[in-house]
């Protein structure tokens, strides 16, 4: 069975031809998936349902994902991204809606009870987010760890079912794999001026600007000239490349340190590949 065998089953569930024809989908969170996946699928009570527990995961993590695009897209107002959103918004509720049946049709009503708390958590984390922000209160390491907790809480609705002596390790894992995640993301979007706004790198210089350079950044009035110069001065780029490497460096060393059987092992390192810098 290959790494990300879970995406092969979601494929009939987030293929489709009009939402490929007008908009693009975020990354399938396979890393993530997979690794709960293998973990569920130690723990002998449920290991049948482990697949079924992965997939669905899968698609609300998806589904919440579209939905957090939906902001970013709409900074332009053609007709194109008028319809993208549009197609977003039912994707995402698509998506979402989608583990609902699948668990109904396998009486997991517990199951649906768990992913439903867990997408009530993960919203009321965003409004704090958003709130701080608004606040102009966020610093650039809240904004990364409260980043980690929202990619990583969806997967941790099933830990009650796993098992007790696997917790510790799943956690340690879990956390270190979403925060590679979260930082190469946002390594990424340190590259597009279009993307700055409300990122890590914003939050970095909003900590270190001047008080010129913060109201400018309150007022809107960061041109890609001086985004440019920001980005330049406090080294931001350096920043995010150094912490993704310590990052990496941190999961390569868990991932070989923890106690894991053998095929537990040999499963985690078809997908825990990392890309090189």
């Amino acid at each position: 069975m290959n790494g990300y065998h879970i995406s092969q089953l979601a494929k009939r569930y987030v293929e489709h031809d009009m939402i490929q024809a007008h908009t693009e989908l975020p990354a399938f969170p396979n890393a993530r998936v997979e690794l709960m996946f293998a973990f569920l699928n130690r723990s002998k009570p449920i290991a049948e349902h482990s697949e079924l527990f992965a997939l669905v995961t899968s698609l609300v993590q998806v589904g919440l994902d579209t939905h957090d695009t939906i902001e970013l897209a709409a900074v332009q107002h053609n007709d194109r991204n008028l319809r993208s959103r549009q197609l977003k918004v039912l994707a995402g509720d698509y998506f979402s809606s989608r583990f609902y049946n699948l668990l109904a049709q396998q009486g997991q009503i517990d199951t649906v009870r768990a992913l439903s708390q867990s997408v009530c958590d993960i919203n009321r984390l965003k409004m704090t987010m958003v709130d701080k922000m608004k606040h102009w209160t966020m610093t650039a390491e809240e904004y990364l760890r409260a980043s980690v907790t929202l990619k990583k809480s969806l997967f941790q609705s099933f830990n009650a079912q796993m098992n007790q002596e696997d917790i510790s390790t799943w956690e340690e894992l879990l956390d270190s794999l979403t925060e590679l995640e979260v930082l190469e993301r946002e390594q990424e979007r340190a590259d597009h001026f279009e993307r700055f706004e409300g990122s890590w790198s914003y939050w970095h210089v909003w900590q270190q600007g001047t008080d010129e350079e913060r109201r400018k950044l309150k007022q809107k009035l960061v041109d890609e000239m001086l985004w440019n110069a920001l980005m330049s001065k406090y080294e931001v780029r350096e920043q995010l490349a150094y912490q993704v490497r310590a990052s990496r460096d941190k999961l390569h060393t868990l991932a070989v340190t923890l106690p894991l059987d053998e095929s537990t092992r040999q499963r985690l390192d078809t997908f825990l590949a990392l890309p090189r810098l």
